[in-house]
């Protein structure tokens, strides 16, 4: 996809899912890329320095077109995922304790073994990310993120699901909604479904009920595919609606299959 088609793919899926706040794009940045067009720095521009679920929020919220560096991170999170800082100046007999697990050594272990890293390769090293709304974006994103009800996450299971045949593979984690929305992603993951964490919760203004779904950029074209579809068949977010009855009326195959398994049958659909 070309950034023309990101742009209209950011458009549709606010249509079909009605959603509030826009997907926002984002890409990694490395030594030697120049940044997006229209992306600021929230530290030199005034903004001062943010959270990753702010900078998120920003985006989201007011439409901001921002380049996160070390020196605009206010939470260090990030910092260790991404590897924006060296690794001997990370201490993981500390940080691992304060990942709100009770055994500190369970703590350390995970963090050591589990926590999410982006995996880098013999790429040049990462020096931050840029961020934007989908359908505005300047750049070609590497993945997608988007805050949803659950219902409209309902939804974007379904396309994933009818387009691959598989169920989401998820690890659930309450805190660092940042990273493992996006590192797993970014590592090769399909798509992901997190929790927005406290900290999130308290200073992002990430609502009780959104939850985020991040998909990679090469699947974008594909879940609006699936999201379309479903719209198409009556499905989709927008579509639902709705009507508690009892012997409702039931597609055809209900009705063959119960004729089969010896169980009363009723109307279908369009009767």
């Amino acid at each position: 996809m070309n950034i023309a088609e990101f742009n209209a793919a950011g458009k549709r899926l606010k249509e079909l899912l009605i959603l509030r706040f826009s997907p926002i794009a984002l890409r990694v940045l490395r030594e030697g890329d120049v940044f997006p067009e229209k992306c600021v720095r929230p530290s030199q521009c005034g903004i001062g320095a943010l959270a990753m679920c702010q900078a998120f929020s920003k985006v989201r919220r007011e439409k901001a077109h921002l380049v996160m560096l070390k020196e605009d991170h206010w939470c260090l999170w990030p910092l260790v995922s991404y590897g924006m800082i060296a690794e001997e100046l990370i201490d993981p007999e500390e940080l691992g304790t304060k990942l709100f697990v009770r055994d500190p050594q369970q703590g350390v272990d995970y963090f050591k073994s589990a926590y999410p890293r982006l995996d880098n390769g013999a790429r040049p090293p990462v020096i931050g990310f840029a961020i934007a709304p989908l359908e505005e974006c300047t750049f070609a994103p590497d993945l997608i993120s988007v805050y949803c009800r659950p219902a409209q996450i309902r939804t974007f299971q379904m396309a994933a699901k009818f387009q691959s045949g598989k169920m989401l593979d998820l690890l659930l984690d309450p805190v660092d909604s940042c990273v493992h929305s996006t590192i797993p992603v970014l590592n090769g993951k399909d798509y992901n479904i997190t929790f927005p964490d406290p900290g999130e919760y308290e200073r992002a203004l990430a609502g009780e009920d959104e939850v985020i779904f991040t998909l990679r950029a090469e699947k974008l074209a594909e879940i609006l595919g699936g999201v379309e579809f479903l719209s198409n068949a009556g499905f989709g977010y927008a579509e639902l609606r709705m009507d508690m009855k009892a012997e409702f009326s039931r597609p055809q195959f209900y009705n063959d299959t119960y004729e089969k398994w010896g169980l009363p049958t009723g109307k279908t659909w369009g009767e």
